[in-house]
Protein backbone atom coordinates (compact mmCIF):
# COMPACT_ATOMS: atom_id res chain seq x y z
CA UNK A 1 0.00 0.00 0.00
CA UNK A 2 1.43 3.36 -1.08
CA UNK A 3 1.61 6.09 1.44
CA UNK A 4 0.89 9.60 0.19
CA UNK A 5 3.72 11.85 1.20
CA UNK A 6 2.84 15.21 2.69
CA UNK A 7 4.38 18.13 0.93
CA UNK A 8 6.95 19.80 3.04
CA UNK A 9 5.76 23.24 4.05
CA UNK A 10 7.93 26.05 2.81
CA UNK A 11 9.73 28.03 5.50
CA UNK A 12 8.13 31.36 6.24
CA UNK A 13 11.21 33.28 5.11
CA UNK A 14 10.83 31.85 1.58
CA UNK A 15 7.37 33.41 1.25
CA UNK A 16 8.65 36.75 2.51
CA UNK A 17 11.55 36.56 0.07
CA UNK A 18 9.14 36.19 -2.84
CA UNK A 19 7.01 39.03 -1.48
CA UNK A 20 10.00 41.33 -1.16
CA UNK A 21 11.65 40.51 -4.50
CA UNK A 22 9.57 42.87 -6.72
CA UNK A 23 10.03 45.74 -4.24
CA UNK A 24 13.77 45.10 -4.03
CA UNK A 25 14.00 45.24 -7.84
CA UNK A 26 11.95 48.45 -7.89
CA UNK A 27 14.14 50.12 -5.26
CA UNK A 28 17.29 49.02 -7.11
CA UNK A 29 15.97 50.62 -10.31
CA UNK A 30 15.02 53.77 -8.39
CA UNK A 31 18.58 54.08 -7.05
CA UNK A 32 20.51 53.06 -10.16
CA UNK A 33 18.63 54.56 -13.13
CA UNK A 34 19.19 58.26 -12.24
CA UNK A 35 22.92 57.57 -12.66
CA UNK A 36 22.48 55.69 -15.96
CA UNK A 37 20.07 57.71 -18.12
CA UNK A 38 21.06 55.77 -21.24
CA UNK A 39 19.74 52.60 -19.58
CA UNK A 40 16.50 54.36 -18.62
CA UNK A 41 16.15 55.67 -22.19
CA UNK A 42 17.02 52.67 -24.37
CA UNK A 43 16.25 49.67 -22.16
CA UNK A 44 13.21 51.01 -20.31
CA UNK A 45 11.58 54.02 -22.01
CA UNK A 46 12.07 52.72 -25.56
CA UNK A 47 12.26 49.07 -24.61
CA UNK A 48 10.48 47.47 -21.68
CA UNK A 49 8.01 50.35 -21.27
CA UNK A 50 6.78 50.02 -24.85
CA UNK A 51 6.60 46.24 -24.68
CA UNK A 52 4.60 46.26 -21.45
CA UNK A 53 2.68 49.54 -21.54
CA UNK A 54 1.63 49.83 -25.18
CA UNK A 55 -0.58 46.69 -25.28
CA UNK A 56 -2.17 47.69 -21.96
CA UNK A 57 -2.74 51.27 -23.12
CA UNK A 58 -4.33 50.13 -26.37
CA UNK A 59 -6.70 47.76 -24.58
CA UNK A 60 -7.66 50.41 -22.05
CA UNK A 61 -8.43 52.80 -24.91
CA UNK A 62 -11.18 50.45 -26.06
CA UNK A 63 -13.08 50.99 -22.81
CA UNK A 64 -15.19 54.17 -23.08
CA UNK A 65 -15.17 55.09 -19.37
CA UNK A 66 -12.38 55.86 -16.93
CA UNK A 67 -11.37 52.58 -15.29
CA UNK A 68 -9.13 54.60 -12.97
CA UNK A 69 -12.15 56.45 -11.64
CA UNK A 70 -14.11 53.20 -11.27
CA UNK A 71 -11.27 51.60 -9.30
CA UNK A 72 -11.05 54.58 -6.95
CA UNK A 73 -14.81 54.93 -6.46
CA UNK A 74 -15.31 51.20 -5.86
CA UNK A 75 -11.96 50.40 -4.30
CA UNK A 76 -11.89 52.97 -1.51
CA UNK A 77 -15.09 51.73 0.20
CA UNK A 78 -14.09 48.12 -0.54
CA UNK A 79 -10.97 48.38 1.62
CA UNK A 80 -12.75 48.64 5.00
CA UNK A 81 -15.19 45.91 3.88
CA UNK A 82 -12.35 43.49 3.07
CA UNK A 83 -10.57 44.43 6.28
CA UNK A 84 -13.74 43.76 8.31
CA UNK A 85 -14.26 40.36 6.66
CA UNK A 86 -10.64 39.44 7.38
CA UNK A 87 -10.96 40.38 11.06
CA UNK A 88 -14.27 38.52 11.43
CA UNK A 89 -12.73 35.43 9.86
CA UNK A 90 -9.90 35.49 12.37
CA UNK A 91 -12.40 35.86 15.22
CA UNK A 92 -14.47 32.89 14.03
CA UNK A 93 -11.51 30.61 13.41
CA UNK A 94 -9.26 31.38 16.33
CA UNK A 95 -7.59 28.00 16.04
CA UNK A 96 -6.23 29.16 12.67
CA UNK A 97 -5.70 32.77 13.71
CA UNK A 98 -1.97 32.81 13.02
CA UNK A 99 -2.33 31.23 9.57
CA UNK A 100 -5.16 33.54 8.47
CA UNK A 101 -3.31 36.62 9.73
CA UNK A 102 -0.07 35.55 8.06
CA UNK A 103 -1.76 34.88 4.72
CA UNK A 104 -3.50 38.24 4.78
CA UNK A 105 -0.34 40.15 5.56
CA UNK A 106 1.60 38.26 2.88
CA UNK A 107 -1.08 38.97 0.30
CA UNK A 108 -1.04 42.69 1.04
CA UNK A 109 2.76 42.77 1.10
CA UNK A 110 2.99 40.95 -2.23
CA UNK A 111 0.38 43.25 -3.78
CA UNK A 112 2.21 46.39 -2.66
CA UNK A 113 5.55 44.96 -3.76
CA UNK A 114 4.24 44.14 -7.25
CA UNK A 115 2.52 47.54 -7.49
CA UNK A 116 5.84 49.27 -6.78
CA UNK A 117 7.62 47.31 -9.52
CA UNK A 118 4.82 47.96 -12.02
CA UNK A 119 5.01 51.66 -11.23
CA UNK A 120 8.74 51.73 -11.93
CA UNK A 121 8.29 50.00 -15.29
CA UNK A 122 5.23 52.02 -16.35
CA UNK A 123 6.31 55.46 -15.11
CA UNK A 124 9.02 55.68 -12.47
CA UNK A 125 11.91 54.69 -14.73
CA UNK A 126 10.90 57.37 -17.22
CA UNK A 127 11.87 60.09 -14.75
CA UNK A 128 15.49 59.06 -15.36
CA UNK A 129 15.43 58.96 -19.18
CA UNK A 130 17.04 61.64 -21.31
CA UNK A 131 15.43 65.06 -20.97
CA UNK A 132 13.30 66.50 -23.76
CA UNK A 133 16.04 69.10 -24.21
CA UNK A 134 18.43 66.26 -25.06
CA UNK A 135 15.91 64.28 -27.12
CA UNK A 136 15.04 67.33 -29.25
CA UNK A 137 18.59 68.72 -29.25
CA UNK A 138 17.41 72.04 -27.85
CA UNK A 139 19.97 74.72 -26.98
CA UNK A 140 20.80 75.29 -23.32
CA UNK A 141 21.67 78.81 -22.23
CA UNK A 142 20.40 81.67 -20.12
CA UNK A 143 17.70 83.86 -21.65
CA UNK A 144 17.07 87.54 -21.06
CA UNK A 145 13.89 89.27 -19.93
CA UNK A 146 13.58 90.76 -23.41
CA UNK A 147 13.64 87.30 -24.96
CA UNK A 148 10.97 86.04 -22.57
CA UNK A 149 8.83 89.07 -23.38
CA UNK A 150 9.31 88.38 -27.11
CA UNK A 151 8.03 84.83 -26.63
CA UNK A 152 5.04 86.12 -24.67
CA UNK A 153 4.24 88.74 -27.32
CA UNK A 154 4.38 86.10 -30.05
CA UNK A 155 2.19 83.74 -28.03
CA UNK A 156 -0.31 86.54 -27.37
CA UNK A 157 -0.55 87.23 -31.10
CA UNK A 158 -0.95 83.55 -32.02
CA UNK A 159 -3.38 82.88 -29.18
CA UNK A 160 -5.55 85.81 -30.25
CA UNK A 161 -5.50 84.61 -33.86
CA UNK A 162 -6.38 81.05 -32.82
CA UNK A 163 -9.23 82.40 -30.69
CA UNK A 164 -10.98 83.65 -33.85
CA UNK A 165 -11.39 80.06 -35.10
CA UNK A 166 -13.22 78.63 -32.06
CA UNK A 167 -16.86 78.81 -31.00
CA UNK A 168 -18.09 80.72 -27.97
CA UNK A 169 -21.16 80.74 -25.73
CA UNK A 170 -23.59 83.50 -24.90
CA UNK A 171 -21.09 84.91 -22.38
CA UNK A 172 -18.39 85.18 -25.01
CA UNK A 173 -16.31 82.30 -23.59
CA UNK A 174 -14.87 79.46 -25.64
CA UNK A 175 -16.89 76.24 -26.04
CA UNK A 176 -15.93 72.98 -27.74
CA UNK A 177 -16.85 72.92 -31.40
CA UNK A 178 -17.40 69.14 -31.23
CA UNK A 179 -18.94 66.85 -28.65
CA UNK A 180 -16.81 66.05 -25.63
CA UNK A 181 -16.01 62.46 -26.63
CA UNK A 182 -15.19 63.46 -30.19
CA UNK A 183 -12.89 66.16 -28.87
CA UNK A 184 -11.07 63.81 -26.48
CA UNK A 185 -10.47 61.33 -29.30
CA UNK A 186 -8.41 64.01 -31.04
CA UNK A 187 -5.90 64.17 -28.19
CA UNK A 188 -3.25 62.17 -30.04
CA UNK A 189 -3.64 63.84 -33.46
CA UNK A 190 -0.80 66.26 -32.80
CA UNK A 191 1.52 63.48 -31.65
CA UNK A 192 0.85 61.50 -34.82
CA UNK A 193 1.92 64.56 -36.79
CA UNK A 194 5.13 64.82 -34.74
CA UNK A 195 6.19 61.15 -34.63
CA UNK A 196 8.25 61.20 -37.81
CA UNK A 197 10.29 64.14 -36.53
CA UNK A 198 10.38 62.96 -32.91
CA UNK A 199 10.09 59.13 -32.76
CA UNK A 200 10.20 59.15 -28.95
CA UNK A 201 6.63 60.54 -28.96
CA UNK A 202 4.99 57.27 -29.98
CA UNK A 203 2.04 56.13 -27.88
CA UNK A 204 -0.60 53.40 -28.07
CA UNK A 205 -3.41 55.57 -26.66
CA UNK A 206 -5.95 57.03 -29.07
CA UNK A 207 -8.27 58.63 -26.56
CA UNK A 208 -8.29 59.97 -23.03
CA UNK A 209 -11.19 59.29 -20.68
CA UNK A 210 -13.61 61.80 -19.14
CA UNK A 211 -14.07 61.58 -15.37
CA UNK A 212 -17.73 61.47 -14.33
CA UNK A 213 -17.07 63.01 -10.91
CA UNK A 214 -15.03 65.81 -12.45
CA UNK A 215 -16.66 68.61 -10.48
CA UNK A 216 -15.82 66.92 -7.18
CA UNK A 217 -12.33 66.18 -8.48
CA UNK A 218 -11.72 69.89 -9.04
CA UNK A 219 -11.46 70.33 -5.26
CA UNK A 220 -8.07 68.59 -5.54
CA UNK A 221 -6.87 71.06 -8.16
CA UNK A 222 -6.14 68.32 -10.69
CA UNK A 223 -7.09 68.65 -14.35
CA UNK A 224 -5.91 65.23 -15.47
CA UNK A 225 -4.18 62.07 -14.31
CA UNK A 226 -2.18 59.21 -15.79
CA UNK A 227 -2.60 55.92 -13.93
CA UNK A 228 0.58 53.88 -14.52
CA UNK A 229 -0.94 50.65 -13.21
CA UNK A 230 -3.65 50.79 -15.86
CA UNK A 231 -1.86 52.71 -18.60
CA UNK A 232 -4.85 55.06 -18.72
CA UNK A 233 -5.17 58.83 -19.00
CA UNK A 234 -8.24 60.55 -17.57
CA UNK A 235 -9.28 64.19 -17.82
CA UNK A 236 -11.33 66.46 -15.58
CA UNK A 237 -14.05 67.58 -18.01
CA UNK A 238 -15.67 70.03 -15.60
CA UNK A 239 -12.85 72.51 -16.23
CA UNK A 240 -13.32 75.31 -18.72
CA UNK A 241 -13.41 74.17 -22.38
CA UNK A 242 -10.31 76.24 -23.15
CA UNK A 243 -8.29 74.00 -20.80
CA UNK A 244 -9.45 70.60 -22.03
CA UNK A 245 -7.35 70.31 -25.19
CA UNK A 246 -3.99 71.05 -23.59
CA UNK A 247 -4.85 68.91 -20.56
CA UNK A 248 -5.69 65.93 -22.77
CA UNK A 249 -2.50 66.39 -24.81
CA UNK A 250 -0.49 66.66 -21.59
CA UNK A 251 -1.82 63.29 -20.39
CA UNK A 252 -1.09 61.64 -23.75
CA UNK A 253 2.56 62.63 -23.28
CA UNK A 254 2.64 60.50 -20.13
CA UNK A 255 1.43 57.48 -22.11
CA UNK A 256 4.33 58.02 -24.52
CA UNK A 257 6.78 57.57 -21.66
CA UNK A 258 7.32 61.20 -20.63
CA UNK A 259 7.18 61.43 -16.84
CA UNK A 260 8.34 64.96 -16.02
CA UNK A 261 5.42 67.38 -15.75
CA UNK A 262 7.17 70.38 -17.31
CA UNK A 263 8.03 68.29 -20.36
CA UNK A 264 4.44 67.05 -20.66
CA UNK A 265 3.23 70.65 -20.54
CA UNK A 266 5.64 71.65 -23.31
CA UNK A 267 4.92 68.61 -25.48
CA UNK A 268 1.20 69.11 -24.87
CA UNK A 269 1.54 72.60 -26.34
CA UNK A 270 3.60 71.34 -29.28
CA UNK A 271 1.07 68.57 -30.00
CA UNK A 272 -1.86 70.98 -29.76
CA UNK A 273 -0.46 73.41 -32.31
CA UNK A 274 0.23 70.52 -34.72
CA UNK A 275 -3.14 68.84 -34.18
CA UNK A 276 -5.07 70.56 -36.97
CA UNK A 277 -7.98 71.09 -34.56
CA UNK A 278 -8.90 74.75 -33.87
CA UNK A 279 -9.95 73.85 -30.32
CA UNK A 280 -6.63 72.15 -29.56
CA UNK A 281 -4.54 74.81 -31.29
CA UNK A 282 -6.17 77.53 -29.21
CA UNK A 283 -6.01 75.53 -25.97
CA UNK A 284 -2.31 74.85 -26.48
CA UNK A 285 -1.46 78.46 -27.23
CA UNK A 286 -3.56 79.74 -24.32
CA UNK A 287 -1.86 77.38 -21.86
CA UNK A 288 1.62 78.37 -23.10
CA UNK A 289 0.70 82.06 -22.93
CA UNK A 290 -0.50 81.75 -19.34
CA UNK A 291 2.62 79.86 -18.20
CA UNK A 292 5.05 82.21 -19.96
CA UNK A 293 3.24 85.40 -19.04
CA UNK A 294 3.07 84.34 -15.37
CA UNK A 295 6.85 83.92 -15.49
CA UNK A 296 7.14 87.34 -17.10
CA UNK A 297 4.96 88.88 -14.36
CA UNK A 298 7.41 87.68 -11.69
CA UNK A 299 10.21 89.58 -13.42
CA UNK A 300 8.46 92.67 -14.80
CA UNK A 301 4.88 93.69 -14.17
CA UNK A 302 5.17 96.39 -16.83
CA UNK A 303 6.26 93.86 -19.46
CA UNK A 304 3.41 91.62 -18.37
CA UNK A 305 0.91 94.43 -18.89
CA UNK A 306 2.37 95.16 -22.33
CA UNK A 307 1.61 91.57 -23.35
CA UNK A 308 -1.90 91.58 -21.86
CA UNK A 309 -2.76 94.71 -23.85
CA UNK A 310 -2.10 92.83 -27.11
CA UNK A 311 -4.46 89.94 -26.24
CA UNK A 312 -7.88 89.91 -27.84
CA UNK A 313 -11.03 90.42 -25.77
CA UNK A 314 -11.94 86.76 -26.25
CA UNK A 315 -8.62 85.60 -24.80
CA UNK A 316 -9.06 87.88 -21.79
CA UNK A 317 -12.58 86.53 -21.21
CA UNK A 318 -11.31 82.93 -21.29
CA UNK A 319 -8.49 83.69 -18.86
CA UNK A 320 -10.91 85.35 -16.44
CA UNK A 321 -13.31 82.42 -16.86
CA UNK A 322 -10.53 80.03 -15.79
CA UNK A 323 -9.68 82.17 -12.78
CA UNK A 324 -13.34 82.34 -11.76
CA UNK A 325 -13.74 78.57 -12.12
CA UNK A 326 -10.76 77.63 -9.95
CA UNK A 327 -11.47 80.29 -7.34
CA UNK A 328 -14.49 78.34 -6.10
CA UNK A 329 -12.39 75.25 -5.27
CA UNK A 330 -9.70 76.91 -3.18
CA UNK A 331 -9.38 75.41 0.29
CA UNK A 332 -7.66 72.80 2.47
CA UNK A 333 -8.52 69.88 0.16
CA UNK A 334 -6.75 71.49 -2.77
CA UNK A 335 -3.80 72.50 -0.58
CA UNK A 336 -3.39 68.96 0.77
CA UNK A 337 -3.71 67.45 -2.69
CA UNK A 338 -1.10 69.80 -4.16
CA UNK A 339 1.24 69.07 -1.23
CA UNK A 340 0.91 65.34 -1.92
CA UNK A 341 1.61 65.91 -5.62
CA UNK A 342 4.61 68.08 -4.75
CA UNK A 343 6.04 65.33 -2.53
CA UNK A 344 5.41 62.65 -5.18
CA UNK A 345 7.23 64.64 -7.87
CA UNK A 346 10.19 65.38 -5.58
CA UNK A 347 10.48 61.72 -4.55
CA UNK A 348 10.87 60.88 -8.23
CA UNK A 349 13.90 63.11 -8.56
CA UNK A 350 12.40 66.44 -9.67
CA UNK A 351 13.74 68.89 -7.09
CA UNK A 352 11.37 71.72 -8.03
CA UNK A 353 8.29 69.63 -7.23
CA UNK A 354 5.00 71.20 -8.33
CA UNK A 355 6.96 74.27 -9.47
CA UNK A 356 8.36 72.06 -12.25
CA UNK A 357 5.03 72.46 -14.05
CA UNK A 358 6.11 76.08 -14.63
CA UNK A 359 9.55 75.09 -15.90
CA UNK A 360 7.99 74.45 -19.29
CA UNK A 361 8.78 78.15 -19.87
CA UNK A 362 12.45 77.19 -20.19
CA UNK A 363 11.53 74.62 -22.81
CA UNK A 364 9.45 77.21 -24.69
CA UNK A 365 12.43 79.57 -24.77
CA UNK A 366 14.76 76.81 -25.94
CA UNK A 367 12.35 75.71 -28.66
CA UNK A 368 11.88 79.30 -29.88
CA UNK A 369 15.67 79.64 -29.85
CA UNK A 370 16.12 76.45 -31.88
CA UNK A 371 13.51 77.55 -34.42
CA UNK A 372 15.13 80.96 -34.80
CA UNK A 373 12.06 82.78 -33.49
CA UNK A 374 13.84 84.88 -30.87
CA UNK A 375 14.90 88.44 -31.68
CA UNK A 376 18.51 88.81 -32.76
CA UNK A 377 20.74 90.97 -30.62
Amino acid sequence: MCMKRNKKARPGWVWWLWCALPAVLAVALYLILPHTPWVAEWIFARGLFRVVAFPVEWLMSLIPFSVTEAVVVLGVPAIPVVLTVWILRMCRHREHLRRIFSRGVRTVALGLSLALLVFMVMDGANFSRYTVTQLMDLPEREYSLEELKAVCMDLAEKTSAAREAVAEDENGCMVLSEGLYASLRRADDGYRALQDTYPFLRSAVWQVKPVLLSHQWSYTGYTGVYCPWLGESSVNVDITPAEIGHTAAHEIAHTAGIAREDECNFLGWLACVHSGSPDYVYSGYLAALIYCNNALYKNSKDAYQDVIKTCSAGVIRDIRNQQKYWKQFEGPTQDASQQFNDTFIKVNGVEDGVISYNQMVRLMLRYYDQQGWLPTT
